[in-house]
C-alpha cells in the first residue's frame, strides 16, 4: 500500500509512468498514480466496463502544505465513491456526465423560481444597499418611497419587478404632480430609475452567489422612458451678502453654539455642512492645522484633507472647549446637555438657522447646505483664488482621467494658500471698520 511518504520518493523519468495501487475484489475499479517528467504525481480512477478501460482524472498529488490538490486520504475517499458507484452497475464516467446535468437543471431551475421578485423587493434592496454602504441620503430616499411609492400604491409592490412598465411610473409620478408635489416628484423618479439599475446590476453581478435572494431579470428600466420636469427644478442662486455675513457670524452662536460652530467653519472653510456634523473630534489635527473629511463621511467617497485658516482654527477651538471631551466634535443635545454618542443632525441646523433668520430683519432667508458652499465659492473667486483651487477645497469630484487614475496628490499647500486668502477676506468682512482697501491693493 501506498504512503504519503512513498509516493513523495517516486522519482520521475524521461516519460510518463504509471503506479497501480492494489485492491481487493473484482468490479471495483483502480487506485492509479501517473508521475509526469515534470514530478507533477495525478491521481486517476482506472476502471473496466463493457470490456473498455476507462480512466477518470481525482486530481493532483498535494506534495507540499502549500500545494492544491490531493492528499493521499483524500484520493482514497474520492477512488471509494467512484468504486461505490462501479458496484451499482453504473459507467462511472456516464453516471459523473449525469450528475453534472442534473445539478445544471437543478440550478437552472432554482433561478427560475428566484425569478419571483416584487417591485416593493426592489425598492428594499436597492435601500438597504445604499444603507449597507453607508450612503447619507439613504434615511430621506427611504422616507420618499415609503410616502410616494409604496404606502401610495401598495398593489403595484406585489407585482413583479420585471412586470412594472412606463405607463406605472407614469401613474406615480402623475399623482404627485396632481397632488401639487413638483420638485420631489423629479427627486422620486430618480430614486425609481437608480432602484431599476440597482436591480439590473445586482442580478448580472459575477460576484453574487446568493441561493437565498431573489433576482429580477430586468431587461430594461422602465423609468428611463418616463422624462424628468426641468421646469420643477429651481436652480439655487442664492449668495449671503457681504452685510450678513457679520451678522450671521456674531449671532448665530448666541442661539445656538454648535450650530453656530457649523455654519462658522462652513463659512471658513466652504466644506459642507453635512459633511462636517458628522466629523470625530479625532478627524481635527489642531498641531498641524487640518481636518480630515473621511470617505465614509466624504460625499464623493474620497478622503479629503483640508488645512484650517485661522478663523477656522479660532472656531474649532472654541467649540472643543465645550465638546473636546465628547467622541463628536458637533455634538447632538437632547434633555438637558450634549451626547457623546450622536452628532447634530444637518436638519437641526436647517430648522435652527431658518428660525434665526426668521428673527433678524436684515438676513435673507439661506439654507446652510448649499447657500454657504455658493457664498464661499463666490466670494473667494472675488477675493482672487482660482477656480481650480476652489474646486479643490470643496472636493468637487474631477473626473477627467488624469485626476482619476493618475493623480495622487493632496494639493494641501495650493489649498492651504487659497483658504489663507479667503480667511483675509472674510476677516475683513467680518471686521468692516479695518482698512478695506487693503483688499484691492492685495489682488493687485
Amino acid at each position: 500500500m501506498w504512503t504519503e511518504k512513498s509516493i513523495k520518493a517516486r522519482k520521475p523519468k524521461d516519460k510518463r509512468y504509471r503506479l497501480t495501487e492494489n485492491t481487493t475484489g473484482r468490479g471495483t475499479g483502480r487506485l492509479v498514480l501517473d508521475v509526469l517528467p515534470s514530478n507533477q504525481k495525478d491521481f486517476y480512477f482506472q476502471y473496466f466496463f463493457d470490456g473498455k478501460r476507462n480512466l477518470i482524472k481525482i486530481g493532483s498529488f498535494r506534495q507540499s502544505a502549500g500545494d492544491t490538490g490531493y492528499t493521499l486520504s483524500e484520493a482514497r475517499e474520492r477512488y471509494r465513491e467512484l468504486s461505490d458507484v462501479l458496484k451499482q452497475g453504473f459507467d462511472v464516467k456516464s453516471y459523473i456526465e449525469e450528475q453534472a446535468l442534473k445539478e445544471r437543471e437543478r440550478i437552472k431551475t432554482h433561478d427560475a423560481k428566484k425569478l419571483l421578485g416584487t417591485f416593493r423587493q426592489l425598492i428594499d434592496s436597492y435601500l438597504n444597499n445604499m444603507e449597507l454602504n453607508g450612503k447619507r441620503s439613504h434615511p430621506i430616499v427611504r422616507r420618499s418611497l415609503n410616502r410616494y411609492v409604496i404606502n401610495a400604491f401598495p398593489e403595484l409592490m406585489t407585482e413583479k419587478a420585471n412586470a412594472v412598465t412606463p405607463t406605472d411610473i407614469k401613474m406615480i409620478l402623475g399623482k404627485m404632480m396632481d397632488d401639487g408635489i413638483t420638485t420631489q416628484s423629479n427627486r422620486v423618479r430618480s430614486y425609481l430609475h437608480t432602484a431599476f439599475a440597482h436591480g439590473i446590476k445586482d442580478d448580472n453581478n459575477p460576484r453574487h452567489n446568493k441561493d437565498d435572494d431573489v433576482m429580477f431579470d430586468l431587461k430594461v428600466n422602465p423609468v428611463s422612458s418616463v422624462p424628468k420636469q426641468a421646469d420643477f427644478e429651481y436652480v439655487g442662486n442664492h449668495v449671503i451678502t457681504e452685510k450678513e455675513i457679520p451678522i450671521i457670524w456674531n449671532e448665530l452662536p448666541k442661539q445656538s453654539l454648535v450650530v453656530g460652530a457649523v455654519v462658522k467653519l462652513g463659512l471658513a472653510t466652504g466644506i459642507r455642512t453635512g459633511e462636517l456634523v458628522r466629523l470625530k473630534v479625532t478627524d481635527f489635527n489642531l498641531k498641524d492645522e487640518t481636518m480630515i473629511i473621511p470617505a465614509a463621511v466624504s460625499k464623493n467617497g474620497i478622503d479629503h484633507l483640508v488645512p484650517l485658516n485661522k478663523l477656522a482654527m479660532s472656531v474649532v477651538k472654541e467649540l472643543f472647549k465645550t465638546s473636546g471631551k465628547f467622541t463628536f466634535a458637533f455634538p447632538g443635545y437632547i434633555g438637558r446637555g450634549y451626547r457623546d454618542d450622536i452628532h447634530i443632525h444637518n436638519t437641526s441646523v436647517g430648522t435652527a438657522v431658518r428660525e434665526f433668520c426668521e428673527d433678524q430683519e436684515d438676513v435673507e432667508k439661506f439654507t446652510p447646505q448649499h447657500d454657504i458652499r455658493r457664498t464661499v465659492k463666490t466670494l473667494m473667486g472675488k477675493a482672487g483664488v482660482t477656480k481650480e483651487v476652489r474646486d479643490r477645497i470643496q472636493n468637487h469630484a474631477l473626473n477627467d482621467v488624469s485626476t482619476v487614475h493618475y493623480d495622487r496628490y493632496d494639493y494641501l499647500a495650493e489649498k492651504r494658500q487659497g483658504l489663507n486668502v479667503w480667511n483675509d477676506y472674510l476677516d475683513l468682512i467680518l471686521n468692516p471698520k479695518k482698512n478695506v482697501t487693503h483688499i484691492s491693493k492685495k489682488r493687485a
